[in-house]
Formats: C-alpha cells, structure tokens, sequence
C-alpha cells in the first residue's frame, strides 16, 4: 500500500513537472535556455579571395587587414584558424567567425556564413563587409543590416570630425575599458561606417563628445539571434594604427568572451546597482544670490548639490552660504575668479591660503574641515594644485573635460605614491555646461533637446555625469533656469538607476570602491574571488554578471565556503545580471557559486 501510495505522489509530480514544462513553452515563460550553454573554442579569420584580389587591383593590400587580426592573436594568445573559401562553403563547426572588411562576397559565401550563424556559430564582423558582389559591383549594406537587424546611416567623413568612439562601461562587450573611453580612429582609406541599431556597445563623437542624433552616431553594434551572437564594428583594421593607447585590444578581448559565450564578472563604478551617476554643481560666483534659486529645485527633488564658492564674493553673502549649507554641500572655488595653472607654488600657496581662510570665516573652524571639495576657477589646475590641494585637506576636485580620456572618477596622478585613502579623487566634466549651451545660442527646446541626449549618452555609458552652472547664469527667466527644472524631474524619474549625489560622495564611494580587490574576467569554473581590504565598511558594492545566452541571468549565488552576506541578485536587461551587497562587507577575502 504504501509503494502504491508513493508511486501515486512520484506519478503525481512528474505529471506536473511535465505539464509546467507544457504551460511554459505555451505560453513563452522566458527565452532562457533550459540547458547550460558550452562555450566556443574555436576561432576562424576568413581569407575572402576575391576581396583579395579587388585591393589588389586598386593599389591597396588586403592582406593588411587579415595580419592585423593575426598579430592580435599572437600578442594575446588566442587559437585561431585561417579558413579559406573552400572551407567556408564546406561549413564550420560552431566557434567564432571573423569577418575582417571582406567588402566583396559571393553569394556562396554569404549563404555559408548565415548558414553558420544559423546553426550556433557567433560573427565578429568589420566595416563594409559584404557591400560588393562577386564582381565588385556595388551592392549595399543589405548583407550586414540583415546580419545584425540594424541600419547603416551614412558615413563618418573627415570634415564631419567625430575622429573617436566612446566605449560603454560595465556592458556586455566592453567593460574592459572605463565608462565612455574616448579612442581615437584617424583618417583611413576605409571611411568608418554609421549605424543604427537597438544595442550598441559604442558610439562616434568628435573630441569635446557632441552630442549627435542616435541614429547617427552608432560605431559597434551587437545581436543575440536564436542561439548565434554576433558583433559588428564599424571601422576597418586599418583604424587600428591609430590607437597609440592600445585600448582596442583590450574591448577585442572582452567583445571574444561574449561572442564565445563566456561569463564574466564585473565590479561595477556605481553602488546598489546603479548604471551611472550625476553630481549637479554650481560655480557660485557673481550673482551669488542666484544660487538659492538653483538649490529650490534641487531641495525640491530632494537632491543634494554641491556649491563651490569663490570665497571672496561669498564674503558678502554669508546668509546665502548659511541657507545653502542646510542641506548642500559648499566647496571651493578658489578666492578669485582667476586660474592656477602654471603659477608658482609659492604664489599657489598663498591665495589657497587666503581662500581657507576666508572660507573659516563664513562657515567657521568646526565646519571648515567638512569643506573637501574644489572647482578650480576656469578650469585652470596642475599638478602642483592638486599637491597644494591635498595639503589643506581637500580631498576631490571637479577638473576639465581634458582632464581624463574616460567619463569616470579617477585618483589624482600628482602624487603617484599615494594609495587611494590619501590621493586627491578627480571628477571629470566631460557634460556640457552652460556656457556650452549659452554659445550655441539655441533655443529652449532645442537646448532641451540637446541637454536631455547628452544624459542618455553618458547614462548608457554607465557613467559620472557632472552638470555644471554657473550663479550668473541662474537669473529667474535664464536659460538654465528653464533647462533644469525638467532635467532634475528626469533624475526624479531615474532615481532607481541613477546615482545622484553631491561631489564628496561620489569621491568617497571611489575610495570605498577601491578597498574591493578583485581581477574582472571570467568565471573560474563557477566561482569569483574578491577581497575586501581594511578597513572595511563597503557597502553597497555590486558585480555585474554577464550571461552566456540572452535572458539566461544567475538564479542563485551562494557562498563557496566561510560565512557572508548573499547579495541581491537583479536582472539588468537581457545580457546581464547584478549583484547587489547592500550589507557592509567586512575586511576578508569572499568566495562566491554563480548558478544560471
């Protein structure tokens, strides 16, 4: 009776496990692969014959552009293989195929390399491959646009100067390179193409990083179709010779690992799961009651900002520092409105000198050592500034758009010796200002326009936004007046993904940030490693996990070993997961079991 009975319940469950697995594929619970996915090992550069030939007969040298693949692969140990037309035709076993700028295809060719992507294989491919027939015959984007569900817009033409693209930090292809990594491509023969496409990983920009449309300015586009992952790049190898950085090899090593399908682990630049940051500061200089007026919105938002005061007008507004001081925080702006840089450190020393002093005396000797922030007056700063800064105890400085190649904090490079607990933390402004929008003599609404597409680029860059105004520009019917208002309500809306915090925050999560040691890359097995240094106290830290197929996210993260807080665990989109720590994590080393 009883093995009837336990019979019945085994039947019973089976019933229902078959039928769950029924409902779901009926009803379309997920897209997530049920099964583990197994990486891809093999990688191929394709010699196209025929795109051989046609450089050839137009004075160029293909051959240049396969090289540069191979050299790539020697430098950075990558297993590859040379497959020729026959091979192609013939078909490949799943692995990685690189398409290196083979313009000209046959149409075998093109059905071979579907067919690839059809049956599990990923694409890694470059330019304009594609665009021209067996013949050399003009034949269009189409190939590519197929291949990736994308548009090509146009191209980056040398009087355009968009002569960079930006990386996204923290993404699924890039996050070997800090958020908005400015790189610099030249002026090749193979003028890069635009695309337009739902999932980018970079875009062009010219030095300053203009904002232009969206559906111009795409440079790396990606795919996930059925069970194939593909990357597009819209430069040519030839771009490469001018990356004296030599920051595209390492997003090509990152942009390998999604397209094999290997998981990684990321330790992301924000707390709590954030995708980007916004410090929103003001100059307080001439016109120094203005500064009210921008901090009703920012209190009406419940926003704290930050105020850097040229201490030699704010001495006549110490009720205005008072009132701002309730529940923002007051930085420097120097003494007066003139710059430091390549002054004499004596001459430095005095007026920081009589900048502290005159700021004791607004805010008074307790609260003077609160006082940590500073915005050199047009930004005008050196190293020698920052090395006087740091004496008076400052401990961050909001410097210039040419301060960093990236859209991140940084450590200052003044003083190389010093550990994160001691050097000054740099926040770039790499966001337009006021005065950029003032010189462009827009309207509102285009300014509106142009402000609100400057966020969404440095947002999905996962980076540190910095809105910088100055108090003369904040008159009651001023541009910036009108401009941020429905900016702060963006914020508002954004809060769940957006860090909006004042300067001094931003620079001590970078400090907390570095106490967490980890090496981003790859899963060791099914285990990450990081330790947390003294003192400790971090909190808030998150990891970004990549996923080895679309919407397949981690389902259960448990210690390996010893005791520790279990993060949360949260889907980012379809690539990635977060891990969240919203406990403080104690100084100690942690072993954590990833599960898709």
């Amino acid at each position: 009776m009883v093995c009837i009975e336990m019979l019945s319940i085994v039947f019973v469950r089976w019933l229902c496990r078959v039928w769950c697995i029924l409902l779901a594929g009926l009803i379309g619970w997920g897209t997530a692969v049920a099964a583990p996915v197994a990486p891809l090992n093999s990688v191929y550069l394709y010699a196209s014959p025929i795109t051989q030939a046609f450089f050839a007969a137009n004075g160029a040298v293909y051959e240049s552009m396969r090289d540069r693949w191979k050299e790539y692969f020697r430098q950075n140990g990558v297993d590859y293989k040379v497959v020729s037309r026959a091979s192609l035709l013939e078909g490949l076993k799943p692995g990685v195929l690189v398409m290196a700028s083979a313009i000209l295809l046959d149409d075998q060719e093109r059905k071979s390399v579907q067919d690839f992507a059809n049956a599990g294989g990923s694409l890694l491919v470059t330019w304009g491959t594609g665009a021209r027939d067996a013949k050399g015959h003009w034949n269009g984007y189409g190939f590519i646009e197929n291949l990736f569900e994308m548009k090509v817009t146009g191209k980056v033409l040398f009087e355009d100067n968009e002569r960079f693209f930006n990386t996204f930090g923290d993404g699924p292809l890039t996050w070997s390179l800090p958020a908005g990594e400015r790189i610099f491509f030249g002026e090749t023969s193979e003028t890069p193409l635009r695309v337009d496409s739902a999932f980018l990983a970079a875009r062009y920009f010219n030095w300053q990083r203009f904002p232009t449309p969206k559906n111009s300015n795409g440079a790396i586009a990606y795919l996930e179709k059925g069970n194939s992952r593909r990357v597009y790049l819209g430069f040519a190898e030839s771009s490469w010779e001018y990356d004296e950085r030599a920051r595209l090899p390492k997003a090509l090593d990152t942009i390998l690992m999604w397209l094999r399908r290997e998981p990684v682990v990321i330790k992301a630049a924000w707390p709590n799961g954030a995708l980007s940051a916004q410090l929103l500061e003001m100059d307080t200089e001439a016109q120094f009651p203005n500064a009210l007026n921008f901090a009703r919105e920012l209190d009406a938002a419940n926003i704290r900002g930050t105020f850097y005061a040229l201490t030699s007008v704010a001495k006549d507004n110490r009720e205005v520092v008072q009132k701002l001081s309730e529940k923002h925080e007051i930085g420097f702006h120097g003494e007066v409105h003139y710059g430091f840089k390549g002054k004499s450190p004596e001459i430095q020393k005095d007026r920081l000198d009589t900048m502290v002093n005159e700021m004791k005396g607004l805010v008074g000797s307790r609260t003077l050592p609160l006082v940590t922030g500073f915005r050199a007056p047009t930004e005008s700063w050196d190293p020698t500034t920052e090395k006087l800064l740091r004496s008076i105890g400052v401990r961050h400085h909001v410097a210039d758009p040419a301060s960093s190649e990236s859209r991140l904090p940084f450590f200052s490079r003044s003083e190389p010796e010093l550990g994160a607990d001691k050097a000054i933390v740099v926040l770039p402004r790499t966001q337009m200002d006021d005065l950029n929008y003032l010189g462009l003599k827009l309207s509102i609404e285009k300014a509106s326009e142009l402000i609100s597409l400057d966020f969404d680029y440095l947002h999905e860059a996962g980076a540190l936004a910095v809105l910088s105004v100055h108090s003369q520009n904040y008159a009651v019917d001023g541009l910036m007046a009108k401009l941020t208002p429905p900016y702060v309500k963006r914020l508002q809306s954004q809060r769940q993904d957006v860090w909006v915090v004042s300067g001094t925050e931003v620079a001590d999560w970078w400090r907390i940030r570095d106490r967490a040691q980890f090496q981003p890359g790859r899963l060791l097995g099914d285990r990450f490693t990081f330790a947390v240094q003294p003192p400790g106290g971090v909190k808030g830290l998150t990891f970004v996990v990549t996923h080895p197929a679309k919407n397949m996210p981690v389902k259960r993260l448990s210690l390996d070993r010893f005791e520790g807080p279990i993060p949360q665990l949260v889907q980012l989109d379809g690539y990635r997961s977060a891990l969240i720590f919203k406990d403080e994590l104690k100084a100690g080393s942690y072993t954590y079991v990833v599960e898709f």
